[in-house]
């Protein structure tokens, strides 16, 4: 049986009614020592389920309070974890975008100023400008806005 199992318990009442009264406490026994026997044997996986408890003995009330303490750490671990990941994540973000700069860059004449310019219109693009950079968009701006609005 599993520890995530539900323990089936007979009642008395599925019993023939012919059972002695001693015959229906041994049952009734057998019932209850079957359970206590899943929620020892729940305790132990349990206890051996934490790092700080394994192969140690340990009262039932410590178990509940290490493994209590176990999956607080664990939570604060998993949110430091899912931190980094975003922190990563972000910084994949810019570094693509900075490739995809840097090729523009790479590009001939005016031609890499004109598909930054409708990159960074879309709203998707946020390289972080270096004043070169930041001079050439102004001077890409006022030259071609007329042109492209007007």
């Amino acid at each position: 049986m599993s520890d995530n199992d539900d323990i089936e318990v007979e009642s008395d009442e599925e019993q023939p009614r012919f059972q002695s009264a001693a015959d229906k406490r041994a049952h009734h026994n057998a019932l209850e020592r079957k359970r206590r026997d899943h929620i020892k044997d729940s305790f132990h996986s349990l206890r051996d389920s934490v790092p700080s408890l394994q192969g140690e003995k340990a009262s039932r009330a410590q178990i509940l309070d290490k493994a209590t303490e176990y999956i607080q750490y664990m939570r604060r671990k998993n949110h430091t974890h899912q931190q980094d990941i975003d922190d990563l994540k972000r910084q994949n973000a810019l570094l693509e975008q900075q490739v995809k700069y840097w090729k523009l860059r790479s590009s001939a004449g005016r031609d890499w100023l004109c598909k930054l310019w409708h990159i960074c219109r879309r709203g998707c693009c946020a390289v972080i400008y270096n004043d070169a950079m930041e001079g050439y968009l102004k001077m890409f701006q006022k030259h071609y806005k007329r042109k492209v609005i007007n």
